[in-house]
């Protein structure tokens, strides 16, 4: 059993309806296809919006696979300092959890809880 993450790819620099930042967006969930998981993506209507926001749901089964998603998450946010990517999950209590990385953040430090429910779900095996 492991951890189902819902990651949410954001820009201060483009409109979310701007074809170039679909694409932007379209990179990431390709690499997270090939290195961790297939995802399920859903289109979310946003109010005042032309389109729809794409969020990915990906599971998280293994340490390798949070230590895959990490290395995708981290490529994708240094090509643009405006890039963030918000990941929720459902602990343990059935609380929600919620992180946004940025180029500048992705460190080990501020991936700890995501690591803490991921090798936490093994352990309870």
């Amino acid at each position: 059993m492991g951890v189902d993450v819902t990651v949410v790819p954001g820009t201060s620099r483009f409109d979310p309806d701007d074809p170039g930042w679909r694409d932007q967006v379209a990179t990431l969930y390709t690499a997270l296809r090939e290195e961790v998981t297939t995802p399920s993506v859903r289109h979310e209507v946003m109010p005042n919006a032309k389109g729809t926001l794409d969020t990915v749901v990906i599971a998280l089964g293994s340490s390798g696979a949070l230590t895959a998603a990490v290395a995708c998450f981290r490529s994708w946010l240094a090509r643009d300092k405006t890039r963030t990517v918000t990941i929720t999950w459902t602990d343990d209590s059935g609380k929600e959890q919620r992180i946004t990385l940025t180029g500048e953040n992705i460190d080990r430090a501020s991936l700890q809880a995501l690591a803490n429910a991921v090798s936490g779900r093994f352990g309870s095996r």
